[in-house]
């Protein structure tokens, strides 16, 4: 007599079977999600992670608020702007970036977003699929864009996006042949004097300067000495918040580099993330470093259009022109 329950218990196994579906991630770990995924969590790098989510027109499946770092700085500020639903969302990090496993099983998400490994085995632990993309360099940002489009179902963006990007960079290519120099540049945190991010290395030298760390060292956080910098002496310093500047004029070292001496001290851009860093705003980045390295070359009022129409082809939102000079002034729209 329990025959036919039994055969419907099969079946209804059977059916959620044939509705789930396997993606393999950049570190080779395959996961199984279901066909639809509606819940997204993103843990660690959260601004980052979410950069990528906007990109495929999928922010509203955010289900997690960001960590107090972010949501307390009027820094993340544009996170909000591109995504309004945010903030209605529970936070599933406390203030020492420590994970809330009680919070997370509450939202029961369809898969967590994550660069760690060990975050992602204890999210699996605990029957929530984990998928890890990798940001290091050009290439890695388009992967990461399609990747993220199949945690979604969306074959498409992830082609989509690497047509746009391509076609920025050799249109930029083709203008940047006219260059008669390569100005020396460095991308400089000088709280605890690293070069951020290797992926700088990049975009750095697609946009027509010449990366003075740029030795093919491996690594992705690349420590600096203060001998290095001065011997360096780079015709160009970037800085990823405006407070960096103070910190260059203040210290007795650094403020007698040519480029804080005279002015040539670059706060890069922000917008869902500081664009000097790993974002699917990299070719932005790019565009932006030409813009002032050769501006005969490549003019403001271009970088402009272009940042606008990234924008509304993949965010889907109309900035303005003010929203625009705010971003490339590493300024916030609103307070959050």
């Amino acid at each position: 007599m329990y025959l036919k329950p039994l055969t419907l218990i099969g079946a209804l196994v059977l059916a959620t079977a044939a509705e789930a579906r396997e993606i393999t991630d950049m570190t080779g770990r395959v996961v199984t999600l279901p066909e639809e995924v509606d819940s997204v969590i993103t843990i660690g790098s959260v601004p980052v992670l979410n950069s990528f989510i906007f990109a495929t027109g999928h922010a509203d499946a955010i289900s997690n608020d960001l960590p107090p770092w972010a949501r307390n700085s009027p820094r993340w500020a544009w996170q909000y702007v591109f995504a309004p639903g945010l903030a209605g969302h529970p936070q599933i990090e406390d203030g020492e970036r420590a994970i809330n496993l009680e919070v997370i099983l509450t939202i029961d998400p369809d898969v967590a977003i994550t660069f760690g490994t060990d975050v992602a085995d204890l999210m699996e632990a605990n029957g929530i699929p984990a998928v890890i993309p990798r940001v290091q360099n050009a290439e890695d940002v388009k992967a990461t864009v399609a990747l993220m489009g199949e945690v979604f179902g969306n074959e498409t963006v992830g082609a989509e996006y690497a047509a746009w990007f391509d076609a920025a960079m050799a249109d930029l290519e083709n203008r940047l042949r006219g260059a008669e120099t390569r100005p020396s540049v460095l991308y400089l945190n000088p709280l605890n004097m690293t070069q951020p991010h290797k992926v700088a290395e990049w975009w750095i030298t697609q946009g027509g300067g010449d990366s003075v760390t740029n030795d093919g060292t491996d690594i992705e956080v690349r420590p600096l000495s203060t001998e290095f910098v001065l011997a360096a002496d780079p015709d160009v310093l970037i800085v990823y918040t405006p407070d960096h500047i103070a910190t260059l004029a203040e210290d007795q070292n650094l403020s007698t580099l040519r480029a804080v001496q005279e002015g040539r001290v670059l706060v890069a851009p922000m917008g869902a993330h500081t664009w000097a860093n790993r974002t699917v705003e990299q070719p932005l980045t790019v565009l932006w470093m030409a813009s002032q390295l050769h501006p005969d070359l490549y003019p403001e009022e271009e970088l402009v259009a272009k940042v606008r129409e990234f924008y509304q082809t993949f965010y889907k939102i109309d900035l303005t022109d003010e929203d625009i000079r705010l971003i490339l002034a590493n300024e916030s729209r609103v307070e959050n």
